[in-house]
């Protein structure tokens, strides 16, 4: 068990988070606030691995659905994120004997452990993506076949939705269309699962590593170095797992527009002199294509991330403004998402792109790299 009780934690986790989070899940700002101000009041959340947890014990995922620019108008509830743990415990007659992150991105790593700082209830160190995407189908969890419903969804006001849904995909659009009639943004408790299964199912110890990436880049800024070669030392210290920078800029460009529960958006980069290499980011809540002069550098499920350049500080999608000078990191995703079986829910395809899922470490191959303009 790890009990996190320095605000220092807390904010390094949000970082970390944005980083995974591939510019969605939400900024992890108000979250942060909000764990460091029951850090700060003695409320600690506690962290347990997935083999602490009982075969027998009782896991639901919790989380933020909707447009992650929402969140940052309305803020987080505790009165709400209390209200549906107990309506969903409630509903299930048992006691949620652990919580669990859907998504390591953005805010929804950073809702649990609120929750769980707030309610007792510890969160798993694990998750059921790596990263973040903006379906609740497009998870681990779904990809074995423990099934998003039944779910309970629940907005500030009081509005509660039951879903029990055929399938994973139908739970999404349920879910979609109820959040849209919320105001485009609600808490839900859905996944529920066993502690066995949740071993299975999860991608372990992503948590934890949030805490590490912001911490390493905490670390790179403090010791006069580069942020960044802290960072990639850090990111590809990870087996199976490949981290470069492959685009140093200028946004030039960025559009940004709420659609159907979404934040659809697109940016342009240009190298700081104006000349050479032209790259383009399209936004589905998260960045999931990078195209170098028209040229697919990296795809989702592998990660795309902007991050400050000067800094290295990650930035959400909707944070993106003309000007910001920035690096576009790309990292290979966990293994487990580029098997058929997974390419299949959260592939290229089901994002509406023409063209098959290819590794970043086979894209960036085909060309040379771009050098840094200092």
């Amino acid at each position: 068990m790890y009990i996190i009780n320095s605000p220092r934690d807390v904010q390094d986790m949000a970082r970390g988070a944005v980083v995974l989070g591939t510019g969605g899940g939400g900024d992890p700002y108000i979250g942060e606030l909000l764990v460091a101000a029951e850090v700060a009041n003695g409320n600690f959340p506690k962290i347990i691995s997935c083999d602490e947890i009982g075969d027998d014990d009782f896991v639901l995922v919790f989380a933020g659905v909707g447009a992650p620019s929402i969140l940052v108008e309305n803020l987080l509830s505790k009165t709400a994120m209390l209200r549906v743990l107990a309506r969903a415990e409630a509903h299930f007659d048992r006691r949620v004997d652990a919580l669990l992150c859907m998504e390591i991105g953005g805010a929804n790593s950073m809702m649990p452990l609120a929750l769980g700082a707030i309610s007792g209830v510890p969160v798993l160190d694990a998750d059921g993506i790596g990263r973040a995407l903006p379906q609740l189908n497009m998870t681990t969890f779904s990809i074995h076949g423990c099934p998003v419903t039944p779910s309970i969804l629940m907005e500030e006001r009081g509005n509660v939705v039951t879903i029990e849904a055929s399938d994973d995909k139908m739970a999404e659009d349920i879910s979609r269309a109820a959040t849209i009639a919320m105001g485009a943004g609600a808490f839900c408790m859905m996944y529920p699962m066993s502690g066995k299964r949740a071993r299975e199912v999860t991608i372990h110890g992503t948590i934890s590593q949030t805490l590490e990436i912001g911490r390493a880049i905490r670390e790179g800024r403090n010791s006069h170095g580069d942020p960044f070669d802290n960072l990639l030392r850090y990111l590809n210290s990870w087996p199976d797992r490949t981290a470069k920078i492959i685009f140093d800029g200028k946004i030039v460009d960025v559009t940004h527009e709420i659609r159907n529960g979404w934040h659809w958006g697109q940016a342009r980069l240009q190298p700081l002199n104006g000349g050479g290499d032209d790259c383009v980011i399209e936004i589905q809540n998260e960045f999931t294509i990078a195209r170098i002069n028209g040229e697919t550098a990296t795809i989702v499920p592998d990660l795309i991330t902007v991050l400050d350049r000067e800094s290295a500080e990650p930035l959400t999608s909707d944070m993106l403004a003309y000007g910001q000078r920035v690096k576009v990191l790309s990292y290979s995703c966990d293994p487990v998402l580029r098997r058929p079986e997974a390419l299949d829910v959260l592939g290229p395809r089901a994002f509406g792109f023409d063209e098959d899922f290819r590794p970043m470490e086979e894209l960036l191959s085909l060309r040379e790299p771009q050098q840094a303009v200092g």
